[in-house]
C-alpha cells in the first residue's frame, strides 16, 4: 500500500491534535515567523545559543519529560512549565482544564497584566496576529526601556532567544506573573542615632539578594514623605517633635523588578535641648523709675526669647516677653535679677539668668548667686500632648510639656473617665477592654515649693482594632456557597463586605452579628478564587480574606 495522500495525512494530524487536546496536553505549532519589524532572533538551537552565551536552562536534557502535564518535547508550554519549576514552583499545573497556551492568560487572568518583568511569562492569545490558534508562551529574560528579551521553545524546535520591541506586531498579549525574578530583602534596614530634635539619624542598607545597583532613600512621617529628606542621614527638625519617622528604601537592579523595604519605625521623637554658651547681662541705671534691659544670652542652637521673669531679690516682679523693665518702687534697696527663657519649636525651654551688679538706689550688691532666682507661680511654659495611635496594642505616650521650674510628674490614664488600674506611667498600650472606648491621661506636676499643676489630655478617638476576615467557599453543581465572618478582639464589627469571584461576579452584603453570606449560581465548572473585602467602621479597620473552591 502506498503512503497516505495529503487529505488523509491532514485527517490523521487533526485527529492526533484533537486527541492530545482532549487529554489536556499542549500541542503548539511554531509561532509565526519572528522576522517582522521590531523582532530580532538572537540565537536558535541549543548549540547556537550556548555558543553565543545565551542560557538553555538545561532543557536539552529535560524536554523528554512532561511538566505541569504538558506534552513532553520541544514545545512552548512544556518549556515554560519546566522553567517555572526551576524557580521553586511545584510540578503541578495550577489550574484544571486544557493546557493550550491561549488558555494560560485566560484562566490565570488575575495574575496577568500588560507589565513585563524578568521571570514573568510572555503570553500570546490565539487572537494575536502573530500566534497560531493554540496561542504561545515564553519566558521574559530581560526588560528594557522599549524592548523585552524572551527565551522560548516553539513546537518541534529547540530553544531560541528573541528581542521584541514594544511597537512590534510580535509583542505579547500580556504577561503572567507566577514567580517573577525580583530583588528581595534578606535583612531589614535599621537606623542608628537618637530620635531627638537636632540629632542626626542614619539608616543602613540592610541586606538584599542580589545586591541592587542603586538604592533610593525617603524618610517618612505618618506614612507621608518628608520633603527633601532623601539621603541616608537625616537631621531631625523641630516640627517633627513627638512624631515617629522611618526610612523607605527602594532598590533597583537591571533586569529585575524593583523592591521596597522600610526600616524600623523610630520611637516618638524627643524634644531637643539647648546649650547656654553665654549668660545674659543686665544693663541700665539701677534706680526707681529708670528702664533697664537684659540681653546677650547665647544658645546653641539659636533661640528666641520666650519669656523674661524679673525679680527683686527673690520676689517676682513680672513675667513678660520684653527685655526691658521700668524699675518699680517696690525694688528700692533690692537687687534686680532676670531669668531669660530661650525657646525654639521642638526644643525644651532653657533658662539663662543674670543679676545686677548694684542695688536699686545705690550700693554694691553682694556676691552674685550661683543659682537663678526662684519663686513665682508654677506655670506650664510649653504645651503637652499625646502621641501615638489609638489602636489595640499600639503605643500611646504623653509628653508633659515644659514648666517654669523643676517638677515631679505623675500620670493616670482613664477609660471613658474611669481610672485604669496600673496605668500610671507616661506610656500606655491599649488592651481589648479599651476597644471602641475613648482614653484620656491626667498629668500632675509638683514643684519643690509644694505647688501643683494638673493637665488632662483627651479624650482620644475610639480605640480601633485590626480584624480578620474568614471566608469559607463551598463549591457544588454550578454554584458556590460563600460564608464570611469578620472577627475582631473585643469588638463585633459592623458595616459591609464586598464578595467577589474570579469570574467577575460581585455582591455587597451587610454584616449581621459579624457575619454575611451569598450563593453564586449558574457558574461554569472550574476553579474559583473567592475574596471578601470588609469596608471597616469607626472601630474596625478595613481587612480582606479569601478562599478557593471547585465548581462541578
Amino acid at each position: 500500500m502506498g503512503k497516505p495522500g495529503g487529505a488523509l495525512r491532514r485527517t490523521l494530524v487533526t485527529g492526533a491534535v484533537l486527541l492530545l487536546v482532549g487529554l489536556g496536553v499542549q500541542v503548539i505549532p511554531k509561532l509565526a515567523s519572528p522576522a517582522h519589524a521590531g523582532s530580532i532572533t538572537l540565537c536558535s538551537g541549543f548549540s547556537d545559543c550556548r555558543s553565543k552565551g545565551y542560557s538553555t536552562g538545561g532543557y536539552e536534557s529535560a524536554w523528554g519529560s512532561m511538566y505541569w502535564r504538558m506534552y513532553a518535547g520541544r514545545n512552548c508550554t512544556n518549556y515554560v512549565a519546566y522553567k517555572l519549576i526551576q524557580t521553586g514552583l511545584p510540578n503541578a499545573r495550577p489550574w484544571s482544564g486544557e493546557g493550550n497556551a491561549t488558555n494560560w492568560g485566560v484562566v490565570l487572568s488575575r495574575m496577568t497584566n500588560r507589565t513585563p518583568t524578568v521571570g514573568s511569562v510572555a503570553w500570546w492569545h490565539s487572537s494575536h496576529p502573530s500566534a497560531s490558534r493554540f496561542g504561545h508562551v515564553a519566558m521574559v529574560e530581560k526588560v528594557g526601556a522599549d524592548t523585552i528579551t524572551i527565551s522560548e521553545s516553539n513546537y518541534g524546535s529547540d530553544i531560541s532567544w528573541r528581542r521584541i520591541g514594544k511597537d512590534s506586531v510580535n509583542y505579547p498579549t500580556g504577561f503572567i506573573h507566577f514567580n517573577d525574578q525580583r530583588l528581595s530583602v534578606t535583612k531589614r534596614p535599621t537606623v542608628e542615632g537618637t530620635a531627638q530634635v537636632g540629632k542626626a539619624v542614619t539608616v543602613n542598607t540592610g541586606s538584599w539578594s542580589p545586591n541592587p545597583n542603586k538604592i533610593r532613600y525617603q524618610w517618612i512621617v505618618d506614612k507621608k514623605p518628608i520633603p527633601g529628606a532623601t539621603n541616608k542621614t537625616f537631621r531631625i527638625p523641630g516640627h517633627l517633635a513627638g512624631k515617629q519617622i522611618a526610612a523607605v528604601l527602594t532598590g533597583t537592579r537591571r533586569d529585575y523588578s524593583e523592591a521596597r523595604t522600610m526600616s524600623e519605625i523610630l520611637p516618638p521623637i524627643k524634644q531637643g535641648t539647648f546649650k547656654v554658651l553665654a549668660q545674659p547681662k543686665i544693663s541700665g541705671t539701677q534706680k526707681v523709675g529708670s528702664t533697664i534691659s537684659v540681653g546677650g544670652a547665647d544658645y546653641e542652637p539659636s533661640a528666641k526669647i520666650g519669656e523674661v521673669r524679673w525679680y527683686a531679690d527673690k520676689q517676682l516682679i513680672t513675667r513678660t516677653k520684653s527685655r526691658f523693665l521700668k524699675v518699680p518702687a517696690a525694688a528700692s534697696g533690692k537687687r534686680i535679677g532676670a531669668v531669660v527663657v530661650g525657646v525654639q519649636v521642638g526644643y525644651r525651654p532653657k533658662h539663662s539668668y543674670a543679676f545686677a551688679d548694684t542695688l536699686v538706689g545705690g550700693g554694691k550688691a553682694p556676691q552674685q548667686p550661683a543659682e537663678p532666682p526662684s519663686g513665682g507661680e508654677l506655670a506650664q511654659t510649653e504645651a503637652g500632648f499625646v502621641k501615638g495611635g489609638t489602636r489595640l496594642g499600639g503605643l500611646m505616650q504623653v509628653d508633659p510639656g515644659g514648666f517654669s521650674e523643676a517638677v515631679d510628674l505623675s500620670y493616670q490614664w482613664t477609660r471613658e473617665g474611669t481610672p485604669i488600674s496600673g496605668a500610671t506611667s507616661n506610656k500606655y498600650y491599649p488592651t481589648e477592654a479599651d476597644v471602641g472606648r475613648r482614653l484620656s491621661v491626667t498629668v500632675v506636676a509638683r514643684s519643690s515649693s509644694g505647688q501643683s499643676l494638673t493637665k488632662t489630655y483627651g479624650p482620644s478617638g475610639r480605640v480601633r482594632v485590626k480584624p480578620s476576615v474568614k471566608v469559607t467557599a463551598t463549591g457544588g453543581s454550578r454554584e458556590a456557597k460563600v460564608a464570611v465572618e469578620v472577627i475582631a478582639p473585643g469588638y463585633l464589627p459592623t458595616g459591609t463586605v464586598k464578595i467577589t469571584t474570579n469570574g467577575g461576579r460581585t455582591v455587597t452584603k451587610t454584616l449581621s452579628g459579624g457575619k454575611a453570606g451569598v450563593t453564586f449560581v449558574k457558574l461554569p465548572a472550574g476553579e474559583y478564587a473567592v475574596t471578601a473585602a470588609y469596608s471597616g467602621d469607626e472601630v474596625a479597620y478595613w481587612a480582606s480574606g479569601g478562599d478557593f473552591t471547585t465548581v462541578n
